[in-house]
């Protein structure tokens, strides 16, 4: 057995901040029946959030996987390499080889880089490491939190790649989703979608998609179901960091329909910016979201 000072990312992925951009539809002087209310605005933050929270979640597992199968190199002290940063440096993890477990303890709470506080513990069972094709990994929350969200739910992970040559390819499903507020309110989420991770021999050029057909749904606080789908790959640059604007798809369209109405969302051709076009009915919109993700 043995512990792991840091634990480092993958890759930084999907704050997908929709939520505030539907407010600028809710707050025009006059609302069509085609533009969002204040409860499509709830159902979309409340995506936003959850599936931020959950996918953080994966990255710091996949990580600590990735010291555990020897995968990611030995740094500890910080210095950026594939996929690396510092979020979770307070954690203590131990790994159990034999049993095939990782458990990586915040404890009652410690404060991360950009004072995010998480508390709690994320525990991991594997079985085979996690580029091989048919690995498979389970990762279950503890009375976890993320700055006093209360965040339950079970993540199992596949690798469906078709070879070690290929890109590695994820099937990833979220059950019992939930994400609950400090006043008690809550939202739900599923999730069944596909991963494909593009290395290049520079891990700055490295890219992550979330492939076409990938689905989420649940309901907001107001128990209101929403659905989404991804129309067309999102894409994650790394390189993007440089510019701030890693944590939201660069290229990609996806839908999210509330009730009977359906919003689109495309995110760009791939420059590294923050402009994403909203499409509700026949109107759409240009909204730069730098400030909001």
């Amino acid at each position: 057995m043995k512990k792991l000072k840091t634990i480092n990312t993958l890759l930084v992925r999907a704050a997908l901040s929709l939520g505030v951009i539907a407010m600028l539809f809710v707050t025009s002087c006059q609302q069509s029946a085609d533009e969002p209310n204040a409860t499509d605005f709830s159902a979309t933050e409340a995506d936003a959030i959850a599936q931020a929270d959950f996918d953080e979640i994966d990255d710091i597992a996949e990580s600590a996987l990735g010291y555990a199968d020897g995968s990611i190199g030995g740094k500890t002290d910080g210095t950026e390499e594939r996929g690396m940063d510092e979020r979770a440096s307070c954690a203590t993890v131990t790994h159990d080889a034999d049993a095939q477990t990782i458990t990586i303890d915040f404890g009652d709470g410690c404060t991360g880089p950009y004072g995010n506080t998480r508390s709690g513990i994320i525990f991991i069972t594997y079985d085979g490491k996690r580029f091989i094709p048919g690995s498979t990994w389970k990762v279950e929350l503890r009375n976890f939190y993320f700055n006093d969200r209360h965040i339950e739910g079970t993540r199992m992970t596949e690798n469906v790649s078709e070879s070690l040559e290929s890109n590695p390819k994820f099937h990833i499903t979220l059950t019992d989703g939930k994400v609950t507020w400090p006043d008690g309110t809550f939202a739900t989420s599923e999730v069944d979608r596909y991963r494909e991770w593009f290395r290049a021999s520079n891990p700055m050029l490295d890219e992550m998609h979330i492939l076409e057909g990938s689905i989420a749904f649940g309901l907001n606080k107001e128990g209101v179901r929403y659905s989404t789908t991804v129309l067309a790959d999102l894409i994650f640059k790394r390189i993007c960091r440089a510019s701030n604007t890693a944590r939201i798809p660069v290229q990609g369209i996806k839908e999210i329909e509330i009730g009977e109405k359906t919003y689109t969302i495309d995110f760009g051709d791939g420059t590294c910016d923050s402009i994403i076009t909203i499409t509700v009915g026949d109107e759409s919109r240009e909204v730069d979201v730098s400030n909001r993700i």
